[in-house]
């Protein structure tokens, strides 16, 4: 799999303004992200020009992601060094490509992404049905056809070649669509014999009002557990009419993931389905009490931090406040079994501006603690998460905002524990036995031929970013812009 280079197909080191899933419909591209995208094709083509580079190829460096950086905190406005700089970025770090190599580079964290996606292909056969998706064909190679691009070979490597990513996690939707349960660990499966080791793993998808026969039902989550190894449960609580945790249906589907011995529950809040009536409603993170209450043996996980955008919450709140309320009214020995997951959200937000970003982590880690909060992309539809995982390795709360709003520091040993070791614990991976002790395995064997996971990185992301789109989109018609 080889990715296209030359200037012309490849215009920005990540996307500027929010990328859907295909589940929610993104909020009109603001000015000021235009403006970032059109200095970031500025600055980094002055850059290339001196390095003797073409932009394609300044882009896939360090210093083009730190240049990019750079063009954020002046858009925004931030500082880039000193007690408010929520993104420290330097002008050398932009210049030079050892200097941005040192500060992005230096140190191998531990990356384990707990919530990851792609098209299962064997739905659609030979068929363009999900060509929808694929919004930016410009970027893909010629010798790739629609829609393999979106399918598990180069999910594979998106996640596990052009970035840092050590453990990913599988994730399917509702209806198995798409990408069904036995796909999932396909894929699972897949990655693991390509590297040689556990690098991959997948979960339970359970949808319990979905009708008899349903990849999704109840009763197949006796054979996703046993037969397919999904390491924790995964559902939506928008899909058929939508329903709560604690409700009847909820209820049912708990008892039999404890039956099973699942511990762990992921549940899709905030962020609501347009196509799901009542999404916005079902989605919002007020059935986690009794939940936790009628089910003291499981761990809960709020996937996208039951993040709302504009004005989709139907009490009018934004953001994650409800959620936040929430935590704060949960007697604390509950409170230490909820989880907040980062997908999306995390991207959403640092797309509004690093200073938001930087809020958001703050808000959860003062109301959660940095053992609770664990880091998911939403990937593949964002593209390869290596830009999410640099923004979150830069990313600082300084002491400006620590101060005003009460939020913990954000530490390296903290970002540690969010990038990658609190999910490690939650899944029960060995990653000091597997990473520290072992030689490389031979996914991340092409990844150091490759020069790391930067140089081949595609510079693709897939899925609507205007309304237009999104339209399109659930309409199975996208097309190009022109």
């Amino acid at each position: 799999m080889r990715s296209s280079s030359t200037d012309d197909e490849v215009r920005l080191p990540f996307p500027v303004s929010p990328v859907s899933n295909g589940e929610w419909c993104p909020l009109p591209i603001t000015e000021k992200q235009r403006l970032v995208g059109k200095l970031i094709v500025e600055e980094t083509a002055a850059r290339a020009k001196r390095h003797g580079m073409t932009r394609a190829e300044f882009l896939r460096t360090a210093a083009g992601t730190m240049t990019a950086f750079m063009v954020m905190n002046r858009v925004y406005g931030l500082d880039r060094e000193g007690d408010a700089a929520v993104l420290p970025v330097k002008t050398v770090h932009c210049d030079d490509l050892d200097a941005a190599r040192e500060v992005l580079d230096r140190k191998k964290t531990f990356v384990m992404d707990v919530q990851q996606h792609h098209v299962d292909l064997a739905l659609y056969g030979n068929t363009d049905a999900f060509c929808f998706l694929d919004f930016r064909p410009d970027l893909r190679p010629a010798d790739v056809p629609c829609p393999e691009g979106l399918g598990q070979l180069w999910y594979v490597k998106d996640v596990f070649v052009d970035s840092e990513t050590d453990i990913g996690v599988i994730s399917g939707l509702p209806q198995g669509v798409p990408l069904g349960p036995s796909a999932m660990a396909e894929t699972r499966d897949l990655v693991n014999r390509l590297a040689g080791s556990e690098r991959a793993l997948s979960q339970v998808v359970c949808d319990p009002t979905a009708p008899p026969g349903a990849a999704t039902h109840v009763d197949t989550m006796e054979f996703q557990v046993k037969e397919l190894k999904g390491r924790a449960l995964k559902c939506y609580t928008y899909s058929y009419g939508g329903w709560r945790l604690d409700d009847e249906d909820g209820t049912r589907m708990l008892e039999e993931a404890t039956r099973l011995g699942i511990t762990l529950v992921n549940t899709h809040k905030g962020l609501p389905a347009v196509f799901a009536p009542g999404s916005p409603e079902t989605v919002r993170t007020i059935d986690y009490p009794r939940a936790l209450q009628n089910f003291p043996d499981l761990k809960f996980c709020a996937y996208h931090s039951g993040y709302f955008q504009g004005t989709t919450h139907p009490e009018g709140k934004n953001g994650i406040s409800e959620w936040i309320e929430v935590l704060q009214h949960l007697p604390r020995k509950d409170r230490k079994r909820m989880y907040s997951e980062l997908g999306s959200t995390f991207a959403i937000t640092w797309l509004q501006g690093p200073d938001q970003a930087a809020h958001l982590v703050g808000q959860l880690l003062k109301t959660l603690g940095s053992h609770n909060v664990l880091w998911g992309t939403d990937s593949v539809w964002w593209g390869s998460p290596q830009w999410l995982i640099d923004a979150f390795k830069m990313l600082e709360i300084p002491p400006a905002l620590q101060e005003r709003f009460g939020y913990p520091p954000l530490t390296e040993r903290v970002k540690r524990r969010i990038l990658g070791g609190n999910a490690a614990r939650l899944y029960g991976v060995k990653r000091h036995a597997e990473r520290c002790t072992l030689p490389p395995d031979r996914l991340q064997q092409i990844q150091i031929a490759r020069g790391g996971p930067r140089p081949g990185r595609s510079l693709r992301w897939y899925g609507p970013q205007t309304r237009r789109e999104f339209v399109s989109l659930l309409r199975g018609a996208w097309r190009p812009r022109a």
